[in-house]
């Protein structure tokens, strides 16, 4: 079974603000220091799902997909030290801010140039933007199926059963192949690269595919959606101390003090 999965490297969540910077150039998003980027966590998910489902299946192969400019070698190849077989990328200094069309159509492209794929797994949304859009713009464009926030998948007979994540429980799904897959972090942690991942993943060659080698023109990957503004949300919260002799004092004033404001 061909399997893919297409990742996003994303500024890294967990960087505070204060170590960010944003491009008002190109509306970006930057670090400041030297802090490297990282791949989407719901990706991760997502090749977590992938690993897992091509263990259970012979003669299976997992490949990861990504598109944009200037990726970083050593971040978008964990998904191999954590057990792909290889990494497909159209990392092309046109993708410049390019928008959720032009990833999907790229995406697209590559996954007809190098496949066809049974299951193509993505992860849930991004990080950075939160649009959870890309995947479905995919499967209308492959016109495959799409089953969104799968937590399980696995293959009986002939056929694929999947649970999909719903807001009271999960649905039990059974599909047929082709299938997009979208994934969250009801899959589980993803796994941790191994030793002998690292050093593997560190020799593979990334597979580069350039736009015009997809056929893909500039005008194709146009912005359809224009970005007015790009800014840090202000808090604008005023803190008060309460001062007090002890904790009863501070309380009995807390308290008088959210009466005045009506908040009790």
């Amino acid at each position: 079974m061909k399997i893919c999965v297409c990742i996003k490297e994303v500024p890294d969540s967990d960087v505070p603000l204060n170590n960010l910077r944003i491009d008002s150039n190109n509306l970006k998003v930057l670090p400041i220091e030297n802090i490297s980027p990282i791949v989407n966590g719901f990706d991760l998910n997502a090749v977590e799902l992938a690993l897992k489902f091509s263990e259970s299946i012979e003669n299976s192969t997992v490949s990861i997909i990504s598109v944009g400019t200037n990726l970083t070698s050593d971040v978008i190849k964990k998904p191999i030290a954590m057990g792909a077989d290889e990494i497909i990328t159209c990392d092309d200094e046109k993708n410049v801010n390019i928008d959720v069309h032009g990833t999907a159509l790229v995406l697209s492209k590559l996954i007809k140039k190098t496949g066809p794929y049974d299951i193509i797994f993505s992860g849930r949304h991004a990080s950075d933007f939160d649009m959870a859009t890309v995947p479905f713009a995919l499967s209308e464009m492959l016109s495959i199926p799409i089953l969104n926030i799968v937590k399980t998948i696995k293959k009986e007979g002939k056929k694929i059963i999947l649970e999909r994540i719903i807001t009271d429980g999960y649905q039990l799904i059974e599909s047929k192949l082709p299938l997009i897959i979208t994934a969250g972090n009801q899959v589980g942690d993803p796994r941790y690269p191994t030793l002998r991942g690292i050093m593997g993943a560190s020799k593979k060659k990334i597979i580069n595919y350039t736009l015009d080698q997809l056929e893909i023109t500039s005008d194709e990957i146009e912005s359809k959606v224009k970005l007015e503004n790009l800014y840090f949300p202000e808090n604008e919260n005023e803190v008060e101390m309460i001062q007090g002799s002890d904790s009863k004092d501070k309380a009995i004033k807390l308290i008088s003090k959210l009466k005045e404001s009506g908040i009790i």
